[in-house]
């Protein structure tokens, strides 16, 4: 073997990386955070906001590339990977909408190693995923709420859009709904 090639093969040795790319990921597991997640016209009285996931990773990017590259020769950056990972997930907590505190705990941290990805570090979610069930529930509770502020109701029944309007709304029925 050539010298350059001896050179790379320490290199493998040394950051572990025999069995190729390391990543992170965070997934935000719920059935509606794509959709909060891209609507920046969504307004979230409670706290939090659109681009939960997006804006915290453009933002501490660098420290994470930073954080890896100081790593990598000792254990092939896996630690720094789930410190990036773990971060990340933070971030959403903080930014995520606060409406029930489903979405914002939903973070699903991993480290993944090789084309086969395998999982070298994995921290489940805080809040599972919802179901169909508590998915009724809680929308059933949110219409509740927004009728007893009095706020204006939008839902769908048979695929039209029924409205109900808010107190603060003139509106010829309202007192006959």
């Amino acid at each position: 073997m050539s010298a350059f090639g001896d050179q790379i093969e320490q290199l493998r040795r040394m950051t572990d990386s025999r069995e190729g790319m390391i990543r992170s990921r965070v997934v935000v597991d719920q059935v509606y955070a794509h959709y909060q997640h891209e609507h920046l016209e969504f307004k979230h009285p409670r706290g939090g906001k659109a681009k939960f996931l997006e804006e915290p990773l453009f933002t501490h990017f660098q420290d994470y590339l930073r954080d890896y590259a100081r790593t990598v020769l000792h254990d092939g950056g896996r630690e720094a990977m789930k410190r990036s990972a773990e971060h990340l997930s933070d971030q959403v907590e903080r930014q995520a909408p606060r409406e029930w505190g489903d979405l914002l705990r939903s973070g699903h941290p991993q480290v993944l190693l090789g084309e086969g990805e395998r999982v070298v570090y994995d921290r489940p979610p805080k809040v599972h995923r919802l179901t169909k069930e508590e998915l009724r529930v809680k929308s059933r509770a949110i219409l509740r709420a927004r009728l007893a502020a009095g706020l204006t109701v939008y839902f769908m029944r048979h695929g039209k859009v029924i409205r109900i309007p808010g107190k603060n709304e003139p509106h010829a029925l309202r007192g006959r709904l």
